[in-house]
């Protein structure tokens, strides 16, 4: 298929996660709300009442702890149930907001409903199934895992993408800042579009393939752990934050002595995980060779809850040297990036990264900004516009270029650079 084609699924699937659609946080900053190491009561917007209901409903008492969690997962639920109108009056704030990251806006609760009821005419058995739901103040940090089959038109601001007939499953994040009586009021999502792409066959001949859609998820999932705001969360995240300190300096040795022996790595926008410290090693160096200016701009927020810490940033850097196989381009990237991340005894267990690896390859080259169907100045230019990267995401390590590009680097370093990862989120 043509990278046009790709750019249209990209733009039409953008990314779901659990409760509404996405936003980003403001260039430059991270995510509202953020800035200590577990946030509790912060990053919750106003938002109360039902959205676009006639009548008000009673107002709920405010949830806490488990109960917050076991509301979201209602949610959830009412989404995978196609339930629009219990989900908008039970789940959604009037003033909700949503953000993709370096994606779309999502202005309001109904562009939300009617976005998910395209991708069910798109994926009728559609789910998300909840992962990982920690629960921090009024924030709800969760990995979704989306799946579902292609067999329905999709409709994009690029044109209709016809039925593949292919199954998808992939992993996803959001934040989601929780309103006084129990709604999402603002929403932060990231997932990588060329994946899901990738697997309805969308991707371009000479493409690297990525990451194989998923039909099972994490053992004991859901997860749910409830912020304790204790001496073991605040000792996480600083084991989070030297961890980001050593990739920030490059230097090998000391980016290493951050990780666990037996650490995984899994960056949703690259095709395989980095297992054991000789794989992580190799796939840092490599990263580090195509990035030598590799960092994370401001000041990255962190979320604690028990075993994990959450880290939601922007990276930048200069694609000045081989990525693998794949030659320097000599262009800059910039992106949004968010890493789940499990500590165990002081050291990096596993993580999780979530980013636009979309955004990194156009940023790179290495495939076109898509184009409207209604042409430049139309509606739908200025939908398809935003996905293309902007400014400086939420902080954070780089991407590693997953680009739908074609001779990425095999092995441990393929040509995607990893580069938000480990950069701060690992350690």
């Amino acid at each position: 298929m043509k990278l046009r084609t790709m750019a249209m699924v990209v733009l039409g699937v953008g990314a779901l996660a659990g409760v509404g659609c996405k936003k980003k946080p403001k260039e430059g900053k991270a995510p509202e709300g953020s800035g200590s190491a577990t946030m509790s009561g912060t990053g919750a917007a106003s938002g109360a009442g039902s959205a676009g209901s006639a009548a008000e409903p009673p107002k709920e008492a405010k949830l806490e702890g488990k109960a917050l969690a076991d509301k979201y997962l209602e949610c959830v639920g009412m989404i995978s149930g196609s339930k629009w109108d219990d989900f908008k009056s039970k789940c959604l704030a009037k003033d909700y907001k949503g953000h993709e990251a370096d994606g779309r806006e999502i202005p309001n609760a109904d562009a939300v409903v009617e976005f998910f009821k395209g991708q069910y005419t798109a994926f009728p058995d559609m789910k998300m199934q909840p992962q990982l739901v920690f629960v921090n103040g009024r924030n709800i940090l969760a990995v979704g895992l989306l799946t579902g089959t292609h067999t329905g038109p999709l409709k994009t601001p690029m044109g209709e993408v016809p039925a593949t007939n292919k199954k998808i499953g992939m992993l996803m994040f959001h934040r989601v800042a929780i309103s006084d009586d129990n709604r999402a009021a603002e929403e932060w999502a990231y997932s990588d579009p060329a994946t899901m792409a990738s697997q309805l066959g969308l991707l371009p001949k000479e493409a690297q393939p990525l990451r194989a859609a998923m039909d099972k998820g994490l053992d004991g999932a859901p997860i749910v752990v409830i912020a304790a705001d204790d001496d073991k969360e605040k000792k996480n995240v600083d084991a989070v934050k030297k961890a980001a300190a050593a990739m920030a300096s490059h230097k090998i040795a000391d980016i290493m002595a951050t990780w666990a022996d037996d650490g995984l790595e899994s960056d949703q926008a690259e095709a395989k995980d980095w297992k054991g410290k000789k794989e992580l090693q190799a796939a840092t160096e490599t990263l580090l060779k195509g990035f030598p200016d590799l960092k994370t701009t401001g000041e990255p927020a962190y979320y604690a809850a028990g075993d994990y810490v959450v880290m939601m940033g922007v990276y930048e850097g200069t694609n000045s040297g081989p990525l693998g196989k794949m030659k320097a381009t000599n262009k800059k990237v910039s992106g949004q990036f968010a890493e789940v991340i499990e500590v165990k005894d002081g050291k990096i267990a596993k993580l999780w990264r979530f980013r636009n690896g979309m955004a990194m390859a156009m940023q790179l080259g290495l495939m076109p900004e898509p184009k409207p169907a209604g042409g430049a100045g139309s509606a739908a230019g200025s939908a398809a516009g935003s996905a293309a990267p902007k400014g400086d995401a939420p902080k954070g390590d780089a991407p590693k270029a997953d680009a739908p590009k074609g001779d990425a680097p095999k092995g441990d370093k393929k040509d995607a650079p990893k580069a938000d990862k480990k950069d701060d989120a690992k350690k």
